[in-house]
């Protein structure tokens, strides 16, 4: 069988079980590139060779996963955030695009001050961590998450991306027991509510509950979120965070009740969805950034 018979084969029975046909040909041309080792302009040259011995089994084990609908990210083990690659497991939530505002706003916040100390809640993957330690060399980061399984994925990804001596490590709840006064915090809190677990993907299911729910009303932890910060944030320091659709409204009255925080703006994601919230301790009252 040529590599392209072979390719064409794993596209039909990952489209014929669901998958959209576009998304089924960049998932294998993506698994057949990672097995073999090649870049893209290889794999074309190569589609009317015969297929490469190294390509099976792990090929068909890896079409066979897809098509019960794991996550290519699970698969691979990696995913690109902020144009780094982090190695991610069922350990932690799979790194999304939109979470990259969360990133760009704290470090531009983050570099207002001479000696930034940050703290990431709830790291998972380590992706929002380790790419504000990457691109701000005075950052100092604390991350926190409350499994011990995040955290070693986490201080891996630091490893690999030579930051682990400017992020510390630990597992807590939020930023409890954490010294220190933070200039900016940032998070990405569970924000699902649990009743909505059946209409979610099905790949969105594989992915750590612990990561994804935020209790009945999914604001559990965003109000965690917003406590924790009451009590480490500097004065005038800042919380960058992000919340799920429809939630805007609702935050908005959470950070009003905490007369410490004031909500200063909200960014849209690039579907135009309120996704990042951009919160200020010790401001009387809200105000558009200049």
């Amino acid at each position: 069988m040529t590599l392209h018979q072979r390719l064409a084969e794993a596209r039909a029975r990952l489209a014929a079980s669901g998958i959209r046909p576009d998304e089924a040909a960049l998932d294998v041309d993506l698994y057949a590139r990672t097995i073999l080792g090649w870049d893209r302009a290889r794999l074309l040259a190569a589609q009317r060779e015969v297929e490469p011995p190294q390509l099976e089994p792990r090929f068909s084990d890896w079409i066979s996963r897809r098509e019960r609908r794991e996550p290519t990210a699970y698969i691979t083990g990696v995913r690109e955030f902020w144009g780094l690659e982090f190695a991610v497991t069922p350990a932690v939530l799979i790194p999304r695009p939109e979470t990259e505002f969360v990133v760009e706003e704290a470090l531009a916040l983050a570099r207002a001050t001479p000696t930034p100390l940050v703290a990431d809640i709830g790291t998972g993957s380590g992706c929002v961590a380790v790419a504000i330690a990457h691109e701000c060399g005075a950052c100092r980061v604390v991350a926190t998450d409350i499994s011990r399984d995040a955290i070693a994925v986490a201080r891996a990804n630091a490893v690999r991306h030579g930051v682990a001596d400017r992020i510390a490590f630990v597992v807590t709840s939020y930023l409890d027991g954490v010294a220190g006064r933070f200039d900016v915090i940032a998070a990405n809190p569970p924000y699902v509510r649990d009743g909505d677990e059946p209409a979610l993907a099905a790949a969105v299911r594989y992915e750590p509950g612990v990561a994804l729910f935020g209790g009945a009303e999914g604001f559990r932890d965003i109000a965690g979120v917003l406590d924790a910060s009451l009590g480490v944030l500097a004065e005038g320091g800042w919380l960058v965070m992000e919340f799920g659709y429809g939630q805007q409204e609702h935050l908005e009255a959470l950070v009003a009740a905490r007369p410490g925080l004031a909500m200063v703006r909200v960014r849209e994601d690039l579907q135009g969805i309120p996704r990042t919230a951009i919160i200020r301790r010790g401001l009387r009252r809200v105000r558009a950034l200049g």
